[in-house]
This record gives C-alpha cells, sequence and structure tokens, in this order.
C-alpha cells in the first residue's frame, strides 16, 4: 500500500508539472502571437503614415497637411503600445536594433531644418555640406556626436509637420508654405519622405522577425527555457513601466518642467503617448496571461497587478494636455507624480510575480 500511494503521489506530480509546462508554453505563445499582431499594426498605420505623407508634399495644402498630422497621431497610437516588447535584446533594440532609428529624442531641431535662431540652420539647410539628402546619409547622421542629434524617426516626421512649439494653448504651427514656395521646400519634402520610407523599412523588418513558422527571432524566442522567455516577456512590462515610462518620459520632465524634455514636445501629443505606453504594459500583461499562471494566480500580489493597472489606466486619463502646461501647473503636477509613484509601484509588483515564475527580473 505505502509503495502504492507513492506511486500515486509520483504520478500525480508528474501530472501537475506536465500541466504547468503546457500552460507556461501557451503562455509564451500567446506573447508571440501579441506580439506579431501589434507590430502588423504598426506597420499598417506606418504604411498610411507613408502614403499621407507622400501625398502632403506632392500636393501641400491645408487639408494635406491636416491629413498627415492625423496619420501621425494614429500611427504613433500602435507603435506606442510596442514599446513594451523592449529592454530585453529583441529585435527592436538588439545590437543594429532599428529603435535608434524609430523613436529617438529629445530631439535638437536645429539638427533637422531652420528654427527661430536659425534661419539656414539643420541638414537640410546645410547644402554645403550635405548637398544630396539620402536614406544612407541620415540614417549615418543619426545620433552623431550627440544623443539629441535626431535625424530619422517619428519625432523628426512629427517637427517636420508641426515645427517649433511656441504657444502656450496648442502645439507648433509650421505653414504648408514650407513645402511649397519657402527656401529648401523641395530639399525639406524630400527629407520627409526618405524617412518615411525608411520608417515603414524598419517596422516591416521588425513585423518580419515576429512571424509564425519561420526562421526568426519568434522561433528562437519560442525555443527558449520557460523561465528565460517569461523573464523577456516581464523584463519589457516591468522596465517599460518602472523606468522608461515613469522615470524618462514623465519625471525628467516634472523635475525640470521644460518642454524640450517632453516625449512629443511639437505636436502637443505626450499626453496620449504616455496613455499608449501604458497600454502596451497592460497589454503584455493580459495578453500573456502571466497573472492566471497557477504560481501566481490567487496570490496577494496577482491581486495587487490586476487592481493597480486598472487604477493607472484610470489615472493617465486626468493628465491635463498639453503636458508642457501640466508640468507647470500645481493640479497637473500632481497627477504626474503621483502616476510616477504607481507605476514604479506596479514594476515592484511584476518583479515579485517574476520571483514566484522562477524568472526572477534584476530592477
Amino acid at each position: 500500500m505505502l509503495k502504492s500511494a507513492k506511486l500515486s503521489c509520483l504520478v500525480v506530480l508528474m501530472a501537475t508539472q506536465s500541466v504547468f509546462a503546457q500552460t507556461l508554453n501557451d503562455s509564451i505563445q500567446k506573447y508571440g502571437e501579441h506580439v506579431h499582431k501589434s507590430y502588423q499594426e504598426t506597420l499598417a498605420r506606418g504604411q498610411a503614415l507613408k502614403t499621407a505623407l507622400h501625398n502632403f508634399t506632392e500636393n501641400p495644402s491645408v487639408m494635406t497637411q491636416f491629413a498627415a498630422k492625423n496619420a501621425w497621431i494614429y500611427a504613433r497610437e500602435a507603435y506606442g503600445q510596442t514599446e513594451a516588447f523592449r529592454f530585453y535584446n529583441g529585435p527592436i533594440d538588439r545590437d543594429g536594433g532599428p529603435e535608434g532609428l524609430l523613436n529617438s529624442w529629445p530631439l535638437d531641431e536645429a539638427y533637422i531644418d531652420y528654427t527661430k535662431d536659425g534661419a539656414q540652420s539643420g541638414i537640410i539647410g546645410n547644402t554645403t555640406e550635405f548637398p544630396e539628402v539620402t536614406k544612407d546619409l541620415l540614417i549615418s547622421l543619426n545620433e552623431l556626436d550627440g544623443e539629441k542629434n535626431i535625424s530619422t524617426g517619428y519625432h523628426a516626421i512629427e517637427f517636420l509637420l508641426w515645427g517649433q512649439d511656441f504657444y502656450v494653448d496648442g502645439p507648433g504651427q509650421r505653414s504648408y508654405l514650407d513645402y511649397v514656395d519657402a527656401p529648401n521646400a523641395q530639399r525639406r519634402a524630400q527629407y520627409l519622405n526618405i524617412i518615411a520610407d525608411l520608417l515603414v523599412e524598419d517596422l516591416s523588418g521588425l513585423e518580419s522577425e515576429w512571424r509564425a513558422d519561420q526562421n526568426n527571432y519568434r522561433q528562437e524566442f519560442t525555443s527558449l527555457k520557460d523561465t528565460a522567455a517569461l523573464k523577456k516577456i516581464l523584463s519589457g512590462a516591468i522596465f517599460m513601466a518602472g523606468d522608461e515610462l515613469s522615470g524618462e518620459r514623465m519625471y525628467v520632465a516634472y523635475d525640470s518642467q521644460g518642454q524640450e524634455d517632453e516625449h512629443s514636445c511639437f505636436s502637443d501629443m505626450t499626453h496620449m503617448d504616455i496613455q499608449w505606453n501604458y497600454w502596451g504594459v497592460e497589454n503584455v500583461v493580459n495578453a500573456s496571461g502571466i497573472l492566471e499562471l497557477p504560481q501566481v494566480k490567487g496570490t496577494p500580489v496577482a491581486a495587487r497587478v490586476k487592481n493597480r493597472l486598472s487604477s493607472i489606466h484610470n489615472l493617465l486619463t486626468t493628465i491635463p494636455a498639453p503636458f508642457d502646461q501640466a508640468i507647470a501647473n500645481e493640479n497637473g503636477r500632481e497627477i504626474i507624480l503621483h502616476s510616477v509613484e504607481e507605476l514604479e509601484d506596479l514594476a515592484k509588483d511584476l518583479v515579485e510575480v517574476s520571483v514566484l515564475l522562477n524568472a526572477k527580473v534584476d530592477y
């Protein structure tokens, strides 16, 4: 009877381990599918942005510029939610990855085009040193000799659509005439189209790396040991919430009260950047089903994470717009600081989840 009882316990244990292993694998597969669908949507919106930009530069007008701006905002919504796929040496930010070409900031406007203080400044105005604007040139100049020397990506496009923002109650007001008869108008249009093409090219590469059933990064990712894959999944969410978003994108601007430190300072869309980035974190947790894994489900930390996800989601919608005024306004500053603290606590809770899953993230 004793041997029989031991055998029964062993069978139950093995069955339990098998079910848990399958559950873990399901979670990892769900994450891979979520990442791919997110990049598919981001690529589709990036292509729509490229089309709108080409249409604007070919037919400059108030309406085509307005359409291009809306396409930029629509594209940013999708891309912002993919940023929780960073911070674990994946396709977006590994050596040679396109993150720096896509989303580097803050941006020195005078590195690209004219500013209030320099009518002929920037790559566009410097026809002597840069007689021809090409894709290879702009790639080589991105972040050259300084992290603010940004020449490509979403924020370069944003600046070329909106221009500098000198207004308390709204974004920059670059005229469409900058693409008609202003100095360097055709060169400016050429520049804008090149970085639009490059943006789509980079997004296409990311989408390809996460397709199923191919010899790509997704195959590598889903072949990892379960704990290694879980660590990557959680690293993206933890560092996005508790370091990049709460720190670099919110607290730095809160502390400096400087417009130049906000994410999308030309379009005044920073308040939405924050929400989109956070939705990305929320999506990772929900899509992967990490809180439903046997080692986490029903624990106090799982309940805390669920409650905190919901409360932060609602809290971020109350940050006043535009963000450059919220960081100088007493009510806005209070909400921003509270949001920063809640995001940091969420990151700590997710580290606790990683410990329960034997996939501890060093944060």
